[in-house]
């Protein structure tokens, strides 16, 4: 058998059977070899409703037909139009579905995505999947594939999709195991590939890399599979725009990355100077965008109807829906993606302004913990893998990493004027979003009962902001991007 895995686009059939012929002409060394594809190869995957479309699933079987090719024996899943998966063989006889084929004389037990399946008189049980990543799933996949081989004593095959589609990113990490347990070929991570008995490829790339592969691969592909020319971001002087920048030029290239800096009255010298040298380092556009005269004029003409109101968050939020105006004109014009630069810490507590900074197509971090981010960064700062098609070897001052992180919208501001240390913050929220704690749990672990229960407050109070925030790479098990399913309207 050879196994394959390919970076399907949902839906794009005809693009998709190109890569699965691709796979069919490889290897013309194993002739008579029955190629393995991950389950949806044909259809791409997510693919939401469209797997429910009467019509898309009479053009998926029709495509079926086209799928056998270079004498090739083909074994992949796609979508039985009523929310699961059907196994099918493709071969020179025709199209076959099932759970148990025969394929070179011995009989196989097919499952997708580790379903249930009888594999009593088999000799070999493939999985079909299409197992996004998650922190830590590459290894616990291949545990568990362990665990099941040994456990019925049957070789096992495992295939598994590569690539970014929408908030969803495939590591691949293909393998084939004895009936203990042990290699007999894997593909590598976050690569497509087809492989044979004899290209054995091992170790795998571990944390954090594979988190920083992720994110590259998420964001360079929504920009690719979508149409969008490059990326655009609003680069601020501070860390999380930094490190959103670093990941679209080590995803695409700095030539299809633009950085615009906007200063307001009270943007610091530091914040200049660490922007400008972040595009510097990085080798992409910068531009410079003033807005002091721009906020002022907002003010002018709001001054006879806030006649009375004391200055408040009101014109703090000015700045940053200012922002998100110029950043939406310039990606209108040029065509560029505009990424929004929030993380997972603050979309949780809404310590984001809608309409400004949460303007945007893609954002990038908003499934990563500030904290996690700074870990992340510091990597990248000490590490230069193969992979990256680029030789910056730093992305980012090292005083972006250390300094006290600010929105900067007015005086003197930081944002542990408004939360709770970032460290603690995190740590809370870990429990309230990936453990489902109570406030009771959180307090017992020895967090301060009024500091939790602030959190709890926040994140519970801007859902009604989260649910019009941009898509973004997912890496925790409970992402707010399909993950998180609590009503804006409530009472907690």
């Amino acid at each position: 058998m050879l196994i394959a895995q390919l970076n399907p686009i949902p839906g794009d059939l005809d693009g998709n059977l190109k890569l699965i012929h691709w796979a069919a002409e490889q290897c013309p060394h194993c002739r008579g070899e029955t190629l393995i594809l991950p389950a949806y190869a044909l259809t791409g995957w997510p693919l939401g409703d469209l797997a429910y479309s009467k019509s898309f699933m009479a053009e998926v079987h029709k495509k079926l037909g086209e799928v056998y090719h270079n004498g090739r024996e083909i074994l992949t899943a796609i979508p039985d139009g009523a929310g699961g998966a059907t196994p099918v063989l493709l071969n020179e006889k025709g199209v076959h579905y099932g759970n148990r084929f025969t394929i070179a004389g011995r009989t196989v037990a097919v499952s997708v995505g580790f379903e249930p399946v009888n594999c009593e008189g088999s000799d070999k049980l493939i999985v079909l999947d299409a197992r996004p990543f998650r922190s830590g799933s590459v290894t616990e996949t291949l545990e568990h594939s362990r665990t099941f081989a040994t456990r019925i004593r049957l070789p096992l095959v495992y295939t598994n999709l590569v690539g970014g589609n929408d908030c969803s990113v495939f590591p691949g990490g293909s393998f084939m195991l004895d009936l203990d347990g042990g290699f007999v070929e894997c593909l590598p991570l976050w690569e497509t590939g087809v492989a044979g008995v004899d290209d054995i490829s091992w170790p795998w790339t571990t944390e954090p890399e594979n988190t920083w592969r992720a994110l590259t691969m998420g964001v360079g592909d929504f920009v690719r599979k979508n149409g969008f020319k490059g990326v655009l971001l609003g680069l601020s002087g501070g860390f999380d725009s930094a490190l959103c920048a670093a990941i679209a030029v080590d995803a695409l290239g700095a030539d299809k990355v633009r950085a615009v800096m906007m200063p307001s009255e009270f943007t610091s010298r530091e914040s200049l100077e660490d922007a400008e040298a972040v595009a510097k380092m990085l080798g992409i556009r910068y531009d410079i965008l003033p807005i002091v005269e721009n906020v002022a004029c907002f003010e002018k003409l709001l001054a006879p109807v806030f006649k009375g109101k004391d200055r408040d968050t009101t014109e703090e939020n000015l700045q940053a829906r200012l922002r998100g105006v110029l950043l939406m004109a310039l990606s209108n014009k040029f065509g560029d993606l505009l990424l929004c630069t929030g993380n997972k810490s603050e979309t949780a507590v809404g310590y984001a302004t809608l309409y400004g900074d949460m303007c945007g197509g893609f954002a990038p971090i908003n499934d990563l913990y500030k904290t996690d981010a700074y870990a992340l960064a510091q990597w990248r700062n000490e590490n230069h893998p193969v992979w990256i098609k680029n030789e910056i070897k730093q992305i980012m001052p090292q005083r972006l990493i250390t300094k006290a992180p600010s929105a900067e919208l007015r005086p003197g501001q930081k944002d542990e004027d408004s939360l709770p240390p970032y460290e603690t913050l995190d740590a809370i929220l870990k429990m309230f979003i990936e453990n489902d704690a109570g406030i009771d749990e959180v307090v017992a672990a020895g967090y301060d009962e009024s500091v939790v229960k602030q959190v709890y407050a926040l994140l519970h109070r801007s859902e009604f902001k989260r649910i019009q925030g941009a898509p973004g790479v997912k890496l925790s098990r409970r992402s707010f991007d399909g993950d998180w399913h609590y009503p804006i309207t409530k009472k907690v």
